[in-house]
């Protein structure tokens, strides 16, 4: 094996240049999120199976998956390539990425994050590194470190550079995370610009209309990119599952339905922790408008009971766990939660996080279901200034926000309700649930006018639509 240096000045250790060329597809397809990464990798291990980032990736992707059994197959990757990198002589840089997935594979994400970073500093155009890092700053809750390290690296990609894109749709994604939605919205539009296929730019756009309560405007952006998708991975659906809470804000249920039936739950075969995300926590806000959701949880039960024992990222776990607690599936719940309570006192990144907010939400979800309203408010409002850090966007973590408000509604603790709902149409003004449930708060206290006032807000959003 021999260094070679690719077009961005990388240095890799290969076969032949022949290598380099398909690892750069990899990378590129990766970040496009091309349904076809993977087997591209594959193609490449196949020509050249010692090439260590090859291995390094099959590794990376491997804890992509957020379950344990792909933990497992990294690991033994990570293992692998170590035997590699003793043996072979490697550049500084791979042994950096080496030494960065050996860390991820032994959960701990925060310190291969802190190695991504390091290379980047020296390496700014390894969008490998790149993407990952964003990957973990997201999980981690840190919208102004998806923003600074993207920041950091947009000034040395040349805007000739096929990737150039994808810099600038992180970029965008981590502006509009750390609450800078017209700056984020404008590279979000530049990289779609660029490129259609740019589905993680033209989410970032998606989520910066969410934000700003621009519904209308965020379903026509999806509609209109979608068929650009066609080779994209299911991550597709996550953009579906934002167009769905468009149509919820607006009280378009059946068309939310109907996006449900046919597309978010399209491919739950595929096992990909997301789909499930997004499944359940539209499920879940359906019911708390009072809409009739049939047996759709039944067929997210047991692709959610097959990762009862992940210990990968608290936010997917929470959502298995809002699918096993909504079905009824007591005894699958309390092992759950007795593993993540296990998962508490370990030391790796995601146990610390799942130690000082994520068993509670775990607790205040059982709570909620079981109907036990007054636990399920204390150990959800407990977490609540915090809970960004169990990681997810701002869009995602509502949810959290919506079983909050919804169970205080219940118990009618009607001054907290008032204060609470008060909050929350300030932060989503366009949101008829908020007013109608701010509207019901006042009412009980006795503040008709004001009540009624709320209320015509809330059905003029209806009727607008």
């Amino acid at each position: 094996m021999k260094w070679l240096e690719d077009e961005n000045g990388l240095q890799y250790t290969v076969t032949s240049s022949q290598s380099i060329k398909k690892f750069t597809e990899v990378v590129s397809a990766y970040m496009g999120f091309e349904i076809d990464t993977g087997k591209r990798l594959k193609q490449l291990l196949i020509i050249d199976p010692k090439m260590p980032m090859a291995l390094c990736t099959k590794g990376y992707f491997a804890m992509l998956m957020g379950n344990a059994n792909f933990t497992d197959k990294a690991i033994i990757t990570s293992q692998q390539l170590n035997d590699i990198v003793k043996n072979v002589s490697v550049s500084p840089r791979e042994h950096q990425h080496a030494a960065a997935l050996s860390l991820w594979a032994c959960r701990d994400l925060e310190k291969a994050a802190i190695i991504w970073e390091q290379i980047l500093l020296q390496y700014p155009l390894d969008g490998l590194a790149a993407r990952l890092a964003h990957f973990a700053h997201f999980y981690s809750g840190n919208g102004r470190q998806m923003r600074d390290s993207a920041a950091r690296l947009v000034p040395y990609w040349p805007q000739t550079h096929p990737d150039f894109g994808f810099v600038l749709g992180m970029y965008a994604f981590g502006l509009e995370e750390a609450d800078s939605y017209r700056e984020a919205e404008k590279y979000g539009r530049w990289a779609v610009e660029i490129n259609p296929k740019d589905i993680w730019s033209a989410h970032a756009v998606a989520h910066v209309m969410e934000m700003m309560g621009r519904k209308r405007e965020g379903i026509k952006w999806i509609k209109k990119l979608e068929p650009n998708w066609i080779t994209v991975n299911n991550f597709r659906h996550h953009l579906c599952w934002h167009q769905c809470l468009y149509h919820l804000e607006l009280g378009d249920f059946q068309e939310v339905l109907k996006i449900y039936d046919e597309k978010i739950v399209s491919d739950l075969n595929a096992d990909f922790y997301l789909d499930v995300c997004n499944a359940s926590s539209l499920l879940w806000r359906l019911e708390i408008l009072g809409v009739e959701i049939g047996e759709r949880w039944h067929s997210l039960q047991h692709i959610s009971a097959q990762h009862i024992g992940d210990m990968e990222l608290i936010f997917v776990s929470l959502h298995y766990l809002m699918v096993l607690s909504a079905s009824g599936k007591t005894d699958l719940v309390n092992e759950m939660i007795t593993n993540i309570r296990h998962w508490s006192t370990l030391d790796t990144s995601q146990s610390k996080i799942v130690a000082d907010v994520g068993l509670s939400i775990a607790k205040g979800l059982h709570y909620a279901r079981k109907n036990e309203l007054y636990l399920a408010i204390e150990k959800i409002e407990q977490v609540r200034g915090k809970i960004e850090a169990i990681g997810g966007s701002k869009a995602q973590l509502d949810v959290f926000d919506m079983i909050l408000l919804d169970a205080v509604q219940k118990s009618d603790m009607n001054q907290k309700a008032s204060d609470l709902f008060a909050e929350r149409v300030r932060k989503k003004p366009h949101s008829f649930w908020s007013w109608k449930g701010y509207s019901r708060a006042l009412s009980e206290l006795g503040k008709t006018e004001a009540a009624e006032d709320a209320l015509r807000r809330s059905q003029r959003i209806i009727e607008d639509y």
